[in-house]
């Protein structure tokens, strides 16, 4: 079987509908409070379960001096990154907002 004959990828359907939220977990510290376990309480909480995906993955490439990098990407917009300062309710209402908007 040659290679034209069938491809070494697969399509899958993906889990999440709206976004794929990827948080840097070299940022995020995960030590005590961390911004990835907030985000997807305050996703749920949203009744954004089925369709967001919140993902601590490695560095992002971005190293921001203070806060925590963020990329954002989904079927509805291009993919956006963002420097996330602080871990608290203002920056998980914020990226809730901007990931499922109400």
């Amino acid at each position: 079987m040659s290679f034209s004959e069938k491809s070494v990828l697969q399509p899958v359907e993906q889990p999440w509908s709206t976004a794929l939220v990827l948080v840097c977990s070299e940022c995020d510290g995960g030590h005590g409070v961390d911004l990835a376990h907030r985000l997807k309480d305050a996703v749920k909480a949203a009744g954004h379960k089925k369709d967001v995906r919140v993902a601590r993955v490695r560095c992002l490439g971005i190293c921001p001096k203070r806060g925590v990098a963020v990329t954002i990407t989904g079927t509805a917009q291009p993919a956006q990154s963002h420097v996330v300062i602080g871990k608290g309710h203002d920056a998980v209402t914020a990226l809730t907002a901007l990931i499922a908007p109400a």
